[in-house]
């Protein structure tokens, strides 16, 4: 079964919209109808999970405030994929529109849900529409393509016969120390190229020996084994001097560091993604709190697009020409 998700209208759509949201909300978990009709439909980003035949089998939407909701997925089709393509593509059109994060209320059964899509909780449960719910939130890398017209998001089933794709949990990191620990970990389940994206790469984190070590011992792994390292600025790099740009210049076949002409801000992130399945996230550059997870392709690949976006538009740094990277 294909599964598109694409990005519509309330004007045209909102008959579909609202068959699905009262199917689950008002007649399934008895949420009042005056309160699943809030009146925020008009003027928010609204998505359809569509079969190859054109039947509706889920919703979501996405308020300007960052808000992703009305998350429903049809009771037949529950549990075959299409929440985690609902959610991904309101969190993809919340990096298009230029937001720096995004919330939900997610009811206390579905956490694991967001949890595997990146999110993380903030504080106490609390009660809506008679429902159990805790906030969830995820910063969001920094978005270098705008997209344009809708989104459409496509996904294959495979038979029944056909075990899935394993998913892990993510894993939350407070501290310095496992900070650099789940970076590590992070690095070293790469079997071929490992991307990273930070600010001013910075050397609490990027220049600690093991690092450096799990990168040298990657480029060095295999012939096709590679690293890109993008930052937006070298000026503390060069100034201080850093280890991975030494490893850059004798590595220079199999690492390189290019520069990102873009702002920084302090909600600026770091993240690094490795292969197809692994992503370290650090949501805030300046603070050692994040998550990562090994085995979410469905995340690493939208932090690989970021990327490679990303890149597209890098050039070379003249400072580091100077050292002869």
């Amino acid at each position: 079964m294909t599964i598109h998700v694409v990005k519509v209208d309330w004007a045209e759509r909102q008959n579909a919209l609202k068959e699905i949201r009262f199917e689950v909300f008002v007649e399934e978990q008895h949420v009042p109808l005056e309160e699943e009709l809030d009146g925020q439909d008009e003027g928010s980003s609204h998505f359809l999970a569509l079969n190859e035949a054109g039947q509706a089998l889920g919703c979501a939407r996405l308020l300007p405030s960052g808000q992703i909701g009305r998350m429903a997925v049809r009771q037949p089709q529950r549990g075959t994929g299409i929440g985690a393509l609902l959610l991904a593509a309101a969190v993809a059109e919340a990096q298009a529109l230029g937001m720096d994060k995004v919330f939900l209320h997610a009811q206390t059964y579905a956490e694991t849900f967001y949890r595997k899509g990146g999110f993380v909780g903030l504080g106490d449960r609390f009660m809506d529409a008679g429902i159990e719910h805790t906030t969830m939130e995820m910063m969001l890398p920094i978005e270098f393509a705008q997209s344009n017209g809708p989104i459409s998001s496509t996904i294959t089933q495979p038979p029944e016969t056909t075990e899935p794709l394993p998913i892990s949990d993510p894993v939350n990191f407070e501290t310095s120390d496992t900070c650099i620990q789940s970076l590590l970990a992070t690095l070293t389940a790469a079997h071929r190229n490992i991307f990273i994206l930070s600010p001013y790469l910075d050397h609490d984190y990027f220049a600690q020996d093991e690092i450096v070590q799990a990168i040298s011992n990657h480029a060095r792994s295999a012939p096709k084994a590679t690293v890109r390292i993008l930052v937006m600025s070298s000026k503390y790099m060069v100034s201080r001097g850093h280890p991975l740009l030494d490893l850059a210049r004798r590595l220079n076949e199999k690492i390189t560091i290019r520069l990102l002409d873009e702002p920084v801000t302090e909600s600026t992130s770091s993240f690094a993604c490795v292969d197809t399945t692994g992503y370290w996230l650090q949501p805030d550059h300046t603070l050692p709190s994040g998550v990562f997870d090994l085995g979410n392709p469905v995340l690493t690949r939208r932090f690989q697009e970021t990327f490679e976006s990303a890149w597209e538009k890098s050039k070379p740094d003249p400072e580091l020409r100077q050292l002869r990277l």
